[in-house]
């Protein structure tokens, strides 16, 4: 017998291994259907009733349970991602959901919406920030993500501004926070990247790293990261020895065909963009939520401690405030301010309507489950 085709004796054990692995991936794709099937069900109810398929509070439920069961050895991180995608196979199964995000394709808005949402919904590349509010309170998409703040550089204006026109046709249905880590991203050798293609907000965050690797690298300013890596891409095409880069995501990278030459070159390893979630309709109480407000105050020395002060009283924690000039009559703003609690709690209800009364006009942008894990 050709000594070849005998298994060796010591490839039993993972021989052994291996066959436990079939078996219980066998189980583990019936037991996915299995779930599936009951997911049909519950879309035909949600059909009939006129329930949303996507449920945030449902969502924060399944995924605290989930990580509560897990005992290692794979990491909640990992198990949640997992999660996330059985459970954007499922929309697929009850209903096909279109999210509208701020594009182009490869954006950090882009990867958070399917870092949140999972592959197997529809995505739609909306261009501008106004134009994802625009898209959701048309009808046009079912829910549309954009960004709310970021832990380097601040508020977005643009999504404050867009909550002061659409404020009445849309709510705020859920918050996602990723872990912005941006990468060189090139076809080329290190030594011979002689420009950087990136969004301003991408240079500031990558300051020190580049005056440290790319001194004399000319940085060209674009409209996105995104865009960003298309222009070194077809740069690239026309002049072989361009050396043109681009600051921006893997995913910018993985969509263009530019390879990371460094990865996680910000400045800040800890850098933060947090997302809303938007919807036409309003989610349910999860047990730890957050409600955002805006509202305007009376021209009068103490009128924002007079509403700051309601919830200060009632013990409630305010975790974010920002302003906006109201671009109707100078010096005069509208402010926004999140408030941990649900517009549906009775008590958190008798206290926004206490703050009302020291305010021109208070508006409820929306309550979510809060979110306490980073993508």
């Amino acid at each position: 017998m050709d000594e070849s085709s005998t298994p060796r004796s010591e490839d039993q054990p993972l021989k052994l291994l291996r066959d436990q692995i079939d078996s219980l991936d066998h189980k583990l794709i019936e037991l996915i259907n299995e779930r599936a099937s009951l997911v049909v069900e519950v879309g035909k109810i949600k059909r009939d009733k006129g329930i949303p398929i996507y449920a945030p509070h449902r969502e924060a439920q399944v995924l605290e349970k989930a990580l509560k069961l897990n005992r290692g050895p794979i990491p909640d991180r990992t198990l949640e991602a997992i999660f996330r995608e059985m459970m954007s196979g499922s929309f697929a199964l009850e209903q096909p959901l279109r999210i509208g995000y701020l594009g182009p394709m490869g954006t950090y808005s882009h990867l958070a919406a399917i870092s949140h949402f999972g592959s197997s919904v529809e995505f739609e590349d909306l261009r501008a920030i106004e134009g994802v509010f625009e898209e959701v309170a048309r009808g046009h998409v079912n829910y549309g993500l954009v960004p709310i703040e970021n832990s380097t550089g601040g508020g977005i204006t643009d999504t404050l501004d867009a909550f002061k026109v659409y404020h009445a046709q849309l709510s705020i249905y859920g918050e996602v926070q990723l872990a912005v880590h941006s990468c060189l991203l090139a076809n080329c050798q290190p030594q011979e990247v002689k420009r950087i293609y990136s969004k301003p907000e991408a240079f500031s965050q990558c300051r020190n790293w580049l005056i440290t690797q790319y001194p004399h690298a000319e940085l060209i300013p674009a409209e996105s990261t995104a865009a960003a890596v298309k222009k070194a891409k077809l740069e690239n095409e026309k002049h072989v020895d361009a050396g043109a880069a681009a600051i921006g995501s893997s995913l910018a990278g993985e969509i263009h065909g530019m390879h990371p030459l460094f990865e996680n070159i910000e400045d800040r390893q800890h850098n933060i963009t947090r997302f809303l979630i938007l919807a036409k309709c309003e989610a349910e109480i999860s047990g730890d939520d957050k409600t955002s407000l805006m509202f305007t105050t009376d021209d009068r020395p103490g009128s924002l401690v007079d509403v700051l002060n309601v919830f200060k009283r009632a013990n409630i924690n305010l975790t974010h405030i920002d302003k906006r000039p109201s671009r109707e009559v100078n010096w005069d703003y509208t402010f926004f301010i999140d408030a941990l609690g649900h517009r549906k709690d009775l008590r958190f209800a008798e206290v926004v309507g206490e703050a009302r009364a020291y305010c021109k006009q208070l508006v409820v942008l929306g309550s979510y489950p809060r979110s306490t894990r980073v993508l």
